[in-house]
C-alpha cells in the first residue's frame, strides 16, 4: 500500500476519487492500492513558552524572563483540538503494509514544513517521496504521481520554512512581551517580522497626507469654434503647460488679441492595448477587493483555496498561491486545451485564438509557481462569491487570446499669436478583448478639422488647479507596496524585486486582517488608515530596523539564502 498525505479533507477527496480509493474510512480514504488521508493544515505547532515551564511561564509576563530562547532545542506539539486526526495519520505511517509515503501538501514552503514537522513528530522511518503538481485534476494527479521526486530533493524547501517559522516565533514571543510591558499602558502590543513594516507604510503614507501643503498652479485653456464643431486646447510653452502664478498666466493671455487661430498641425494615429497580465494572488486580491466591497484580501484567498481544492471534484483552477503573473513555458499545451474547452459557446468565440506570446508565456519570469488561470475542469454549483472569483481569473484568461483593442489616437495642434495650444482625443476602434469584459470605452470625439485650416477663437482664460496629496492605501494599493516594498515597479517587472517583498502572497492577507484585529489600522471605505495606537507604536518603539522594509526583507532572504 501507498500512504498519501494531502493538506485538506477535500484534496484528499478528489486524489482517493481519482485513484478509486472508495472506502471511506475515519479520517482517510482506501482502496486500489492507496490510503489517502490529510492534514487539515497545520497538524503540528511550536511550542507556546508556557510549554517550556508552566510555573515560570505562564500568567503574568515579567521583564526578567526575557529574551526567552529555549535552552536545549525547540519543541513542537500537536493541539487538543487536532490530536485525533493527527493519531489517525501516525497510525497509518506505521501500518505495516504501508511500503512509503506520498506527500501531497500544497506544492509551497508552507505545505513543505506542514508535512516535515508531522512526519518529525510522528517518527516516521517510511520513505517519502513528493507529488509536485500546480492543479488536482485527474490529469495532473497521474502526471504527478508518474514523475515522483524524492524527498531529499525538498530538504532546502523544507528547511527554509523550518528556519522562518523558528526566526517569527523568537521575534513575535520576545518583542510582542517586552514591548507590551515597556509600552504597552495596558494594551497589548503584537510585534511580528510582517507586521511592523506593514504598519509603517500605512502611517507613513498618512503623514505624507497630513503634513501635505497643496500648491496652486495655474493651465491655460482655449476654446476654438471650427466648421465642424468646437474643441478645447491647452497652452503648452516649453514643453510645459503649468505656471507657477497668475501674473504669467495672465500675461500670456493679455498678449493673445487675435479672434482667429491656425491649425498647425494634426495627427492621427493608432494604438493598441492588450489585455492585463494574467493573475497574481496580489493582483487578484487588488481587482476583486477594488470591485467588490463585500470581499477582502483574506476572502479572496479562502475562496480561490476552495476552488483549488474543487470540493473533492477536481480544482478548477491553479494553485493560488503565486507572485507570477506568467506561465511557463511546459504548459503550452495545456493552456491550449483549456482554451479550447473554455471558450465553447462563448459569442465571441471565434475571436478567441490561442497563441505562444511572451506575453502569456516565460519561464524566466516565473518564481515557483505560475499565473493563477482555470483548468479545464468547468465548474457547477458554485456559491455566489466563488464565481465572482471564478469568472475574473477565467475572463481573464480568456482576454489574453484575444485580440487587442485598438485606438484611434488624434493631437491638434492650434496656433494663436505664436502660442500652440494642444488637443487631444481618443475613439475605441477595434473592442478585442473588451468584448470579455461587455465594457463600453468613453469616446473622446473630436470634429474634423484638417491641417492649415482657420478657426475661431471663442475664448481664451485661465485654470486655476491645485496639486494633489497622495491617496491612502486601499487593499489594492497596499497588497502591491508590500509585494513591492513600497517601491514603485510594474505588476509584471519580476527582475528588479524578485524575492523582495515584505511577506508572501500566502501571507499577506493574513497580516492585514491581523493589524486591524489588534487595532493598528482602521479601515474607513476601501481605504486604511493608522489608529492612535499605531501611531504610538511607530513612534516609541526603540528598535527602528523592525519597522525598516529593507532590513525586513533582507532577513527573510537570508534565512533563505543560509538554508
Amino acid at each position: 500500500m501507498k500512504l498519501i498525505l494531502a493538506e485538506k479533507p477535500s484534496v484528499a477527496k478528489t486524489i482517493a476519487s481519482f485513484l478509486g480509493a472508495k472506502t471511506r474510512h475515519n479520517g482517510y480514504f482506501e482502496g486500489n492500492g492507496y490510503i489517502i488521508t490529510y492534514a487539515v493544515g497545520h497538524l503540528v505547532s511550536l511550542y507556546d513558552m508556557k510549554d517550556y515551564d508552566k510555573d515560570k511561564y505562564s500568567g503574568s509576563w515579567k521583564m526578567d524572563n526575557f529574551p526567552f530562547i529555549p535552552q536545549d532545542k525547540f519543541k513542537f506539539k500537536v493541539e487538543s483540538s487536532k490530536k485525533d486526526q493527527f493519531n489517525i495519520v501516525k497510525t497509518l505511517i506505521h501500518r505495516d503494509d504501508i511500503e512509503y509515503i506520498i506527500n501531497a501538501t500544497d506544492n509551497d514552503r508552507e505545505g513543505e514544513l506542514i508535512a516535515f514537522l508531522i512526519f518529525l513528530m510522528a517518527k516516521n522511518k517510511k520513505p517519502v517521496k513528493r507529488i509536485l503538481v500546480n492543479e488536482w485534476t485527474p490529469q495532473d494527479i497521474t502526471k504527478g504521481l508518474q514523475n515522483l521526486k524524492d524527498d531529499e530533493e525538498m530538504r532546502n524547501l523544507q528547511a527554509a520554512g523550518y528556519t522562518r517559522l523558528i526566526t517569527d516565533w523568537l521575534i513575535g514571543i520576545n518583542f510582542t512581551s517586552i514591548a507590551t510591558l515597556k509600552y504597552g499602558n495596558g494594551k497589548l502590543l503584537n510585534i511580528g517580522r510582517v507586521i511592523l513594516p506593514t504598519v509603517k507604510l500605512i502611517y507613513d503614507r498618512d503623514m505624507e497626507i497630513k503634513n501635505f501643503v497643496p500648491k496652486t498652479y495655474f493651465e491655460i485653456e482655449g476654446n476654438f469654434r471650427c466648421k465642424n464643431g468646437e474643441y478645447k486646447g491647452k497652452l503648452i510653452k516649453n514643453k510645459n503647460s503649468k505656471f507657477d502664478t497668475p501674473e504669467e498666466a495672465k500675461a500670456i493671455i493679455g498678449s493673445i488679441t487675435s479672434k482667429e487661430a491656425t491649425i498647425i498641425d494634426k495627427k492621427v494615429t493608432t494604438s493598441k492595448e492588450y489585455a492585463p497580465k494574467l493573475f497574481s494572488l496580489t493582483s487578484l486580491q487588488g481587482y476583486i477587493t477594488s470591485k467588490y466591497s463585500h470581499f477582502t484580501s483574506d476572502k479572496v484567498l479562502s475562496v480561490c483555496q476552495s476552488l483549488y481544492e474543487g470540493k473533492g471534484k477536481g480544482g478548477y483552477i491553479t494553485y493560488p498561491r503565486t507572485d507570477s503573473v506568467y506561465l511557463e513555458e511546459s504548459l503550452v499545451g495545456k493552456t491550449a486545451d483549456t482554451l479550447n474547452k473554455l471558450k465553447k459557446g462563448l459569442p465571441y468565440e471565434d475571436k478567441i485564438q490561442f497563441t505562444k506570446t511572451k506575453r502569456v508565456f516565460d519561464s524566466s519570469k516565473v518564481d515557483s509557481h505560475s499565473a493563477i488561470t482555470p483548468t479545464y475542469i468547468v465548474p457547477t454549483n458554485l456559491t455566489p462569491d466563488e464565481s465572482i472569483v471564478y469568472n475574473a481569473i477565467k475572463d481573464r484568461f480568456i482576454a489574453n487570446f484575444m485580440p487587442p483593442a485598438e485606438y484611434e489616437n488624434t493631437e491638434i495642434k492650434t496656433d494663436v499669436d505664436e502660442n500652440t495650444f494642444v488637443t487631444k482625443g481618443k475613439v475605441l476602434k477595434v473592442k478585442g478583448y473588451l468584448e470579455v469584459y461587455n465594457k463600453e470605452e468613453k469616446n473622446d470625439l473630436l470634429p474634423m478639422v484638417s491641417k492649415n485650416e482657420i478657426v475661431d477663437v471663442i475664448e481664451i482664460k485661465p485654470l486655476s488647479k491645485q496639486t494633489t496629496p497622495p491617496k491612502s492605501y486601499t487593499e489594492d494599493t497596499l497588497l502591491k507596496a508590500m509585494k513591492n516594498c513600497g517601491k514603485n515597479v510594474p505588476e509584471d517587472d519580476t527582475a528588479v524585486l524578485s524575492g523582495y517583498s515584505i511577506g508572501t502572497s500566502a501571507t499577506r492577507a493574513e497580516v492585514l486582517k491581523k493589524i486591524s484585529q489588534v487595532g493598528y489600522v482602521t479601515k474607513k471605505g476601501k481605504s486604511y488608515f493608522i489608529t492612535e495606537l499605531g501611531k504610538n507604536l511607530v513612534e516609541i518603539f526603540p528598535v527602528k530596523e523592525l519597522f525598516d522594509v529593507d532590513y525586513t526583507v533582507l532577513l527573510d532572504t537570508n534565512v533563505q539564502i543560509f538554508v
